[in-house]
């Protein structure tokens, strides 16, 4: 089905604008691109924010907020292609976890969701903390906890009340574990924030910061595995097995893992929150055939795929909905690219073929760029043109060092971004020209490593190929190279600092979704194993960083007002624009979703950190509609 689709979107786009041969090779593809010439006539909306035409389509469902009807009951049915490989969610970041981590553990405070529209990032909820209060100098918070909160009702720990000693112990644990220790405890790493914690009373929690922290509060609500977020059972270690099971103060117990076949859920009956967690059981098979899964969609055997690497492709998305009218399709922005770039790439700081690595010269790095057709890439992969023929309000935004947050991104392609927007433009010329200003007029060979996994969605491996034909389109020699993420993407790649050959196609979570946060994770040359995006330009060093990165960053997280923290964060995609320290991922379209009409709440709830890539706090089922009961 994807092959098909790919030669027919090329078939469409070669008579009006540049297309990509994606169903070959990195040296053909370029060899086809560069036959197919240009055409500047655009082919995308590029809108800049989240409101932009009326839909005239007839296809779209709104988006709603039921909860006033909501009811307990019922199976909640969906799926995914990966399974996790253990369950200890504070141990090394493990994407496959990401989406059951939620199911089960809590965290003090959780992400305040965008209703019906994406999340700003900037407020937090009470969740196992009813409240807290800041010191003056905001380096102390004080967090007084909910009080009838019991842990699941599982052996060891067998339904007893949470307290403050979880909590010290849950972070005992971490400190001394091998999650994303170094970014966020201060014993691991002087620039990290998280300096001490202690519990005064069996209500009370108090942590203690380096210095003031704007993302600090995101950071505790984050449910990402390897991060400080999920509160875990001081029995854990002690009698519970974190790898093999699940408890947690959360709205499901784990009921049955089969590998390699499903995970089921049951609703916590002692949960804490009567406004949450409706269905009664969450089910959820395995299975990586993108085909199987659409099918299964389309049977109504599954009732939505709301995420992870269960996502209807954008043109599979109104055939289906043509062919089972009886689905709700919804418009909304993605919200796993809402606040970082789908991928980046990153360059290896150790030598290539003998000699330094070339992308030590910036303009070797502002040439790859600029190698990159974004509208096409965008065009594409979101179906930007296709749902516009249609009359759906579909809209482009493109990336620059940072993914697509409302407010905070600028938009290369108006007159607010400065000069430095013209390396986010296509121009194959100037970027040949760049390239052979640094020595380099007959290019180079390098190795693109990405990480081979479904749970980055089934177009991924495809998104890849694309890239390295436009870098083939410059002039370079690339040799893809797909490889294990648990194996070898973690361990030896996005965790080692940029100390690698070639190029590396990074991708995953963020120690937390806050934007300054997000600048941290990539670009602050102090914060832990995942920076090291940045090397020796400045005569730092190859690996060292940017001082002028490290300032303005620095800046961003001690200042608490928005509008000022916006004003850096702005300057920073400028410079950055320029440096090019690493090239990311072209953009992001609107989004089409589609759900059975059975599920109450689809979406009206987005980026609540305690679901992750899904929204299954919110989710309820009506079975007084399809699938459930039909016409």
């Amino acid at each position: 089905m994807q092959d098909s689709y790919w030669s027919r979107v090329l078939d469409r786009r070669v008579s009006r604008r540049r297309a990509m041969a994606v169903t070959a090779g990195a040296a053909g593809a370029a060899a086809f691109l560069a036959a197919c010439g240009s055409d500047d006539d655009g082919g995308s909306n590029t809108g800049g924010g989240p409101t932009g035409p009326a839909d005239t389509s007839g296809l779209l469902s709104k988006i709603e907020n039921t909860s006033s009807s909501a009811k307990r009951g019922g199976v909640m049915k969906w799926v995914q292609g990966n399974e996790p490989l253990h369950f200890d969610g504070q141990s090394q970041g493990q994407v496959q976890l990401n989406i059951y981590n939620g199911l089960a553990y809590e965290s003090l405070v959780r992400n305040k969701p965008g209703e019906g529209q994406p999340s700003s990032y900037n407020e937090v909820l009470p969740n196992l903390a009813e409240s807290w209060e800041f010191s003056p100098d905001k380096t102390t918070i004080t967090f007084k906890l909910r009080k009838g909160v019991k842990w699941q009702n599982v052996a060891p720990v067998s339904g007893r009340a949470f307290d403050s000693s979880d909590v010290v112990a849950s972070l005992n644990r971490y400190a001394a574990g091998t999650g994303n220790v170094a970014a966020n405890m201060n014993a691991k790493n002087p620039t990290a924030p998280i300096v001490s914690w202690e519990a005064p009373d069996a209500n009370t929690v108090v942590y203690k910061l380096k210095e003031p922290t704007s993302f600090i509060m995101q950071r505790l609500s984050n449910m990402i595995t390897g991060e400080v977020g999920a509160i875990y059972p001081k029995e854990a270690d002690n009698g519970f097995d974190t790898k093999k099971g699940q408890i947690g103060t959360g709205g499901y117990i784990l009921d049955t893992f089969t590998p390699s076949g499903s995970i089921v859920y049951r609703r916590n009956p002692d949960y804490w929150n009567n406004e949450a967690a409706f269905p009664d059981r969450i089910e959820i098979p395995f299975v990586s055939q993108y085909t199987s899964w659409l099918a299964q969609l389309k049977a109504g055997a599954i009732y939505a795929a709301p995420g992870g690497n269960a996502l209807v492709l954008p043109e599979d998305v109104v055939p289906t909905k043509k062919d089972v009218p009886a689905l709700n399709m919804y418009s909304f922005v993605a919200p796993n690219n809402n606040f970082t770039p789908g991928f980046t790439q990153r360059f290896g700081h150790l030598p290539l073929n003998g000699k330094p690595a070339p992308w030590t010269d910036a303009r070797v790095r502002q040439a790859m760029s600029m190698a990159i057709d974004r509208d096409t890439y965008i065009d594409v992969f979101g179906n930007v043109s296709t749902f516009s023929s249609q009359g759906l309000p579909s809209e482009s935004y493109y990336y620059t060092s940072m993914g697509y947050v409302p407010g905070i991104t600028l938009d290369p392609r108006k007159s607010e971004f400065g000069e430095n927007a013209k390396y986010y433009s296509h121009n194959l010329e100037e970027a040949k020209k760049l390239l052979s200003a640094a020595g380099f007029a007959n290019g180079f060979e390098y190795t693109n490593h990405w990480p081979n996994t479904p749970a980055f969605g089934a177009a991924f491996p495809k998104q890849v190929e694309v890239i390295e034909a436009f870098q083939a389109e410059l002039g370079l020699k690339v040799t893809s190279d797909p490889i294990d993420y648990n194996l070898k993407y973690l361990p030896e790649y996005v965790t080692k600092r940029g100390q690698h050959e070639g190029v590396l196609i990074a991708l995953g979570a963020v120690t937390s979704p806050d934007p300054v946060d997000y600048y941290v994770w990539r670009y602050y040359s102090k914060s832990g194993a995942t920076s090291g995006a940045i090397f020796g330009d400045q005569g730092s060093g190859t690996g060292a960083g940017d001082p002028k990165v490290d300032d303005m960053i620095e800046k961003a997280k001690a200042e608490l007002d928005a509008g000022k923290q916006r004003t850096i964060l702005q300057d920073l995609q400028k410079y950055l624009g320029g440096m090019m320290y690493t090239v990311g991922s072209p953009g992001n379209a609107t989004t089409y979703d589609l759900a059975w009409p059975a599920v109450g709440n689809h979406l009206a709830f987005q980026q609540d950190s305690r679901s992750i890539t899904s929204y299954y706090y919110n989710w309820w089922i009506d079975d007084t509609k399809a699938p459930l009961k039909r016409a």
